[in-house]
């Protein structure tokens, strides 16, 4: 960013869109909600080395690329197939198998490191701002059903979650997991909302139902909710106006919120430094405000931690506090498949697309 730009207040929202890479956002082909439009920056000059993520020498070989939010699975689908778009980042699980039968269509893991679904509370309002309902629900949450529900079947695309780092990297762990194992208690779940002073309040449930993932999540969540004796407020919206609504601080009934569904990369939660999500710092802190004091101690002492060896015994310590007193909960591990047009090559595993060095046969 130019410094200007840089310099923002970093809770305020920038109005100007400008970097040093090798797309330009054009802002006035923009229709939020419906599509982005970049065209080549001319002026770029990339390194002489390969790509690699967000580093290195990205070369950009088409003049202009168009992003379509296409939130019908099956609109998407047929328009990848009939080539009206090349490119299909989330396709529908469900989907999938047809789209890989078609020969003019490549299917492949999206991003190796995953994805941790999100079942984000409110703390700033009853009743989540009460640690026994936030456990409540921990405890009566299956992580199979929401798996299935947003990735299906195939059990080789997603796995139980009982810690809050990345599986199969450095810091992963399991250690204080035991409330997310096992089986799922819907009579303790309940002793522990009564505890809480829940009394059969509205909970609100902001659900993004133009995005698959997040409207599996909401409707796994809304049925588990009531299973523990909860007053669900399901709320059917599209992801620009959850957006919104999740950065009000509002009471519930005043047009806050409860609950929202969303996923976290797996490469931002390989380690406490990305991780937006475990930050307890209260209000400096994600959306839903969480403040531990304790969990906040237990982070600092993985950024003091002169070693892997250090870093490690912070991620238990990380693990066993964010376990026992909940930012957050996650909903499982789970790995998407991306397709593309097979005239279209060069595409990465990554967490995100990836545009340069990508080329059209």
């Amino acid at each position: 960013m130019p410094e200007r730009i840089a310099a923002t207040d970093p809770f305020k929202q920038i109005s100007e869109y400008i970097g040093s890479g090798p797309m330009r956002f054009k802002p006035d082909e923009w229709v939020p909600g419906s599509k982005a439009v970049f065209t080549k920056f001319v002026d770029y000059v990339p390194r002489s080395e390969p790509a690699s993520w967000l580093a290195g020498g990205r070369r950009m070989y088409f003049d202009r690329i168009e992003w379509q939010i296409l939130p019908d699975p099956g609109t998407a689908s047929a328009a990848l197939q009939n080539g009206e778009v090349d490119w299909w980042e989330t396709p529908l699980p469900d989907l999938v198998p047809l789209l890989a039968k078609n020969k003019n269509i490549k299917v492949d893991i999206a991003d190796p490191l995953g994805n941790i679904g999100s079942f984000r509370m409110n703390h700033l309002h009853p009743p989540f701002n009460d640690v026994r309902a936030r456990r409540a629900v921990q405890i009566a949450l299956s992580q199979a059903d929401y798996m299935r529900a947003v990735v299906g079947d195939d059990e080789s695309l997603w796995k139980e979650l009982p810690g809050y780092f990345t599986p199969g990297t450095p810091l992963y762990t399991e250690a204080g997991g035991e409330p997310l194992k096992g089986k799922r208690d819907y009579e303790a779940a309940k002793k522990l909302l009564a505890e809480s002073g829940y009394n059969g309040e509205k909970v609100v449930l902001l659900v993004a139902t133009d995005v698959g993932i997040t409207k599996s999540q909401g409707d796994v969540t809304a049925d588990l909710l009531k299973k523990i004796g909860m007053n669900v407020d399901y709320q059917a919206l599209d992801w620009g106006t959850v957006g919104q609504r999740r950065a009000k601080k509002d009471p519930p009934s005043q047009g806050g919120w409860n609950i929202f569904h969303t996923w976290h990369a797996g490469a931002d939660c390989i380690n406490p430094a990305p991780y937006i999500a475990l930050d307890a710092s209260g209000d400096t802190a994600w959306f839903g405000w969480p403040k531990s004091d304790e969990l906040q101690s237990k982070i600092a002492a993985w950024y003091a931690a002169p070693d892997l060896a250090a870093e490690k015994q912070a991620a238990v310590e990380i693990n066993k506090a964010a376990m026992e007193f909940v930012p957050y909960l996650q909903t499982g591990f789970f790995q998407m498949k991306q397709a593309w047009r097979s005239d279209i090559s060069g595409v990465v595993k990554a967490p995100f697309p990836v545009f340069w060095d990508v080329k059209k046969a």
